[in-house]
């Protein structure tokens, strides 16, 4: 019986070893980690990155959307400018300025790169010169044509001065040359055809035909028969057989002038752009001379 107790008493002591001496092992090692601290820093990670997502796309909008703008406007500003710089209208009534400040009125017909100049003769206008300037543009492919009034001629300022008329030609031809003309011809009646053999010789600009119609070698201060034999480009001389003064003056000029040259008499006796209201025939004769004279 004492033995049996004995042999009890031994095992407890054993068994209660064995327990303190694993507790005791545990407690060094610290214990197992636990799950439930990981799990929530991986929670507060995934939150804040979706947090800080979000606000860093709205803040490349917001910066790209005025960049865009502010591209987009000056671009249709430069298209703007070029559209009103560009594209220039011919067609239609115009106004230019002589050198001396007297603002002239014109006309111009046709929208082509070669150009006539039309200048009329006294007593009339440039209205004179309509039905031929129409003539022009319809038989003659690629061309322009410009009427004016001399100052104190129709719809033109200052008072009458025939000794002007080489300044309103010249201000005339300046106008013209914003349209980059391929050719240019000066072609005048009377008075206009002196002033365009002056203009002819003086101009610095390249003309490559001039036509004097009842032209006279010298009017009022305005001398074409000084000029003529220095003036380069061709030339062309026409009067009616009965304008016994402009043929006197045409075959003149003719004689002394340079090739190429060319002279012409119609029959009739009308003076300059009289012709095509008194003798409508006859001005028939006339544009077929002037078409091939341009071509």
């Amino acid at each position: 019986m004492f033995k049996k107790n004995k042999l009890k008493i031994l095992m407890v002591t054993v068994i209660s070893f064995c327990f303190l001496f694993t507790f005791s092992l545990v407690a060094a090692c610290g214990g197992p980690i636990s799950t439930e601290e990981v799990y929530p820093a991986e929670e507060t990670i995934d939150v804040e990155m979706e947090e800080e997502e979000p606000e860093a796309l709205e803040e490349e909008t917001q910066e790209e959307i005025p960049e865009e703008e502010v591209m987009e406007e000056p671009e249709e500003e430069v298209i703007e400018e070029e559209a009103e710089e560009g594209g220039l209208v011919k067609e239609g009534e115009v106004t230019f300025m002589t050198e001396d400040g007297i603002e002239l009125n014109g006309n111009i017909f046709g929208s082509g790169d070669k150009w006539v100049i039309l200048s009329h003769m006294y007593p009339t206008d440039q209205t004179s010169w309509f039905d031929f300037a129409e003539m022009i543009i319809l038989k003659e492919d690629g061309y322009s044509v410009l009427t004016y009034d001399f100052r104190g001629y129709g719809k033109s300022g200052g008072t009458q001065d025939v000794s002007k008329t080489v300044i309103d030609l010249t201000a005339a031809l300046e106008y013209i040359k914003q349209y980059d003309p391929e050719l240019i011809y000066l072609m005048g009646a009377s008075m206009g055809g002196t002033a365009s053999i002056v203009v002819a010789y003086e101009s610095f600009i390249t003309l490559d035909g001039v036509i004097s119609f009842s032209g006279p070698g010298e009017f009022e201060g305005v001398s074409a028969i000084s000029v003529i034999g220095d003036l380069i480009p061709a030339k062309l001389f026409i009067a009616s057989q009965g304008d016994e003064g402009a043929v006197s003056s045409a075959t003149e000029m003719y004689e002394m002038s340079m090739e190429p040259k060319q002279l012409e008499i119609l029959d009739g006796s009308s003076h300059g752009t009289f012709i095509f209201a008194e003798e409508p025939e006859i001005a028939e004769r006339l544009e077929e001379i002037i078409l091939f004279f341009l071509y």
